[in-house]
């Protein structure tokens, strides 16, 4: 009986030669493969010429606009050496407008400018703080009128009452604000202004009492009187001294009390009774009047 062989076939080996767990990929051989090195290229060196080109581009540029500004500073010194100098600048004409206390001849002095000097070298705004120093000028304006004029333009300040400060006799304005001493050169007539403590405030409003006193159309003058009086008690005060008279008006109520002077002097004057009077007195809803010869009587 023959024996068979159970060994396998030659067809059943098979050896796989993919790794386990590298299932579904392409299969590999477990030997791997060396590195391909590639050769590094050779260094050269270049020169930079469109760098060094737009450097040189900017550099000229520099230079050239540097020359242009030394050249155009050169010329415009030179231009105004040559207009501050020229004769055809020569201060020729001052005029002097709005002057009436202060005479051109002072004004001339203040700003102290000479005839014949450059116009352009004059500095206009020294000229104004010059004059702006002196206590009679309020405003000033000055300017060039080309080649050789110069026009001074002053406002001055207008006194309307005398003011004893500090023992001296001085000028003072609408408002109680002094301006200058009182002068014997230039001398002014005007009514004393006395101002008692604890009305200074009521200076502010004086230039708007005067101005309703002059539209009333009373007959008083502030020119005629010698005196005016704040008076915390009495209101406004004025001495007529042609007529011996003092007036009292209240500034509470004001322009009523006004009204009512109006009338009473009116009255006084009809029946030909004002040169026998001493005081008039409106404040509050009376008018008192005070005769030389007798006791006060309400109106």
């Amino acid at each position: 009986m023959a024996l068979k062989s159970k060994l396998p076939s030659r067809e059943g080996r098979r050896v796989s030669l993919t790794r386990p767990g590298n299932t579904g990929v392409a299969a590999r051989n477990s030997r791997r493969e060396p590195k391909k090195i590639t050769p590094k290229p050779d260094r050269h060196f270049s020169v930079p010429w469109r760098s060094i080109g737009r450097w040189l581009t900017t550099g000229t540029a520099l230079v050239l606009l540097f020359l242009f500004l030394v050249s155009a500073g050169v010329g415009l010194l030179y231009g105004y050496r040559l207009l501050t100098t020229s004769a055809y600048f020569a201060l020729a004409t001052v005029e002097i407008q709005g002057n009436s206390r202060l005479s051109s001849r002072e004004i001339l002095d203040i700003v102290d400018i000479r005839e014949g000097t450059n116009i352009l070298v004059l500095s206009i705004v020294a000229i104004e703080e010059a004059l702006s120093l002196n206590p009679w000028i309020e405003e000033v304006s000055v300017k060039r009128v080309l080649p050789g004029t110069l026009v001074i333009g002053v406002k001055e300040k207008v006194p309307a009452f005398w003011l004893l400060h500090e023992g001296k006799l001085h000028y003072a304005d609408t408002l109680g604000r002094i301006i200058a001493p009182v002068e014997s050169g230039k001398f002014a007539s005007l009514p004393m202004l006395e101002v008692e403590p604890g009305v200074e405030d009521v200076t502010a409003a004086l230039p708007d009492l005067l101005k309703s006193l002059k539209e009333s159309q009373l007959p008083l003058d502030l020119a005629s009187a010698s005196w005016v009086r704040l008076s915390a008690a009495r209101g406004m005060e004025l001495y007529v001294d042609g007529r011996r008279l003092k007036i009292s008006i209240g500034i509470e109520e004001w322009l009523p009390n006004l009204k009512r002077l109006g009338r009473t002097l009116a009255d006084l004057k009809r029946r030909g009774e004002m040169n026998g009077i001493r005081e008039i007195r409106a404040q509050g809803l009376n008018v008192w009047v005070e005769k030389i010869t007798g006791s006060p009587a309400g109106v």
